[in-house]
């Protein structure tokens, strides 16, 4: 165990082994911290923390921060952190709103500098949260999500597993699991084939996903009528998932981006220096 003289360290605070503080960070009373654990120079873990083995705390990380809630009880939760996450620089982290309550982080997570995670946020395995990406609070993140920077995720939208958030997105409705959700317009433009098949999905169950899609967004059908085919065409595999995760929506779900009609279409065409004078010398 490494603890820097400049770290401000509770006796209160459980300890395991080949744990690393830098100087000027804090450790709280009531904070579990697991084995071989980095803290950087500056980080804050507050009291109710219970953190895994293998954890990096990056510098002025604050791990268990108050709920931000104007009706926040005296007494809130807790959070609790799984193994081998990463925390850059300036990530922010708050404690469940209700006593009994718990933030959540699993396991093998990346959370990128400025980072947040609201109260009640519940994070799965396996994600990365790009710079300055932000949940509300009670937000609910399956395993292996992509949030890329600056995007918005409003207070209890969920967002499904192996799906990608495109940059500054603003995100006010749940995200299924498997879609693409473009940054600019926050619309899906299709699924995540590539992350699907770096994690060694076959063909198969991409092919079912694809006529799951269809099912969802291009056959017009009612909503009950999209739960009722999901439920009986797609019974296992990934495309089974789906029915599972719109069944319990309660928010409304991300919807498709769709192509302008192509009598709308514009097309700017790039003209020649040399056009540009003849068409001013005929029009002169």
């Amino acid at each position: 165990m490494s603890i820097h003289p400049l770290a401000l360290v509770s006796p209160e605070a459980e300890l395991g082994v080949g744990i690393s503080v830098a100087a000027f960070a804090t450790i709280e009373a009531g904070v579990s911290l697991g084995d071989y654990c980095a803290i950087g120079s500056g980080a804050v873990i507050k009291t109710g923390v219970s953190i895994g083995s293998n954890n990096e705390i990056g510098e002025h990380a604050v791990i268990g921060g108050q709920p931000q809630h104007t009706a926040r009880p005296e007494t809130v939760g807790k959070i609790v952190i799984g193994e081998h996450n990463v925390f850059r620089e300036g990530v922010t982290i708050h404690r469940a709103l209700k006593p009994d309550g718990q933030t959540k982080v699993g396991d093998h997570n990346y959370l990128m500098a400025g980072a947040h995670l609201g109260h009640d946020t519940h994070l799965g395995n396996n994600c990365i949260f790009a710079n300055n990406s932000l949940a509300g609070g009670h937000v609910v993140i399956e395993d292996r999500s992509f949030v890329s920077g600056a995007v918005a995720i409003h207070q209890f939208c969920r967002v499904g597993q192996f799906s990608m958030i495109g940059g500054h997105a603003r995100v006010v409705q749940d995200v299924p699991p498997f879609m693409l959700i473009d940054g600019q317009s926050g619309s899906i433009v299709g699924l995540n084939t590539i992350g699907l098949r770096r994690a060694g999905y076959p063909a198969d169950e991409l092919t079912a996903l694809k006529a799951a899609y269809r099912v969802i967004y291009r056959r017009g059908l009612p909503w009950t009528e999209v739960l009722e085919t999901l439920k009986a065409e797609f019974t296992t595999g990934l495309a089974a998932h789906l029915h599972t995760f719109l069944a319990q929506g309660r928010r409304g779900f991300v919807q498709e981006r769709r192509s302008p009609p192509s009598s709308a279409a514009t097309v700017r065409l790039r003209i020649a220096d040399d056009e540009k004078r003849n068409i001013r010398a005929k029009a002169g």
